[in-house]
């Protein structure tokens, strides 16, 4: 008994050692710290076209969103209103599937609170002004733009 236990396993130890060999490797699952960059790109870029207030005013509004090589949202947001042109940096910017966040503090030191939405080739959201510490809201609109 003891002899046929000794010849079972030097005929099929060293096969069982060659099987991992012969198959092809598995896909590794993937990574969800890193993002997937091929598809982020789609939102990277200069996003061009108007806000409306609630109130009805109206004016120009661009967005300029990039991924750097870390894999963190960077943007900016030039837009037109009764000062003339104005140009902020976007903080606090989160893009989660295609919904969009982010703040930014105006030049005359107004916060801008955005939420969008990219959708059909679209790049379009809500924002809400306020004062500087304030929670009155100042302003409220919607914002539509297309990749240019």
């Amino acid at each position: 008994m003891k002899s046929r236990l000794v010849r079972w396993c030097v005929t099929f130890v060293p096969v069982i050692f060659l099987i991992p060999v012969s198959l092809p490797a598995a896909p590794l699952p993937p990574d969800s710290s890193r993002p997937d960059f091929a598809d982020d790109q789609a939102f990277a870029g200069k996003w061009v076209g108007t806000y409306t207030s609630d109130e009805g005013g109206t004016g120009k509004v661009a967005f300029t969103l990039s991924l750097d090589d870390k894999g963190q949202w960077r943007g900016s947001v030039a837009y037109t209103n009764q000062d003339g042109d104005q140009m902020a940096e976007i903080k606090a910017l989160q893009l989660s599937g295609s919904k969009f966040k982010g703040t930014l503090e105006t030049p005359s030191g107004a916060e801008i609170t955005l939420e969008g939405e990219f959708q059909d080739g679209r790049f379009s959201g809500t924002y809400v002004v306020r004062g500087k510490g304030s929670t009155e809201v100042a302003e409220k609109g919607t914002w539509k733009t297309s990749k240019s």
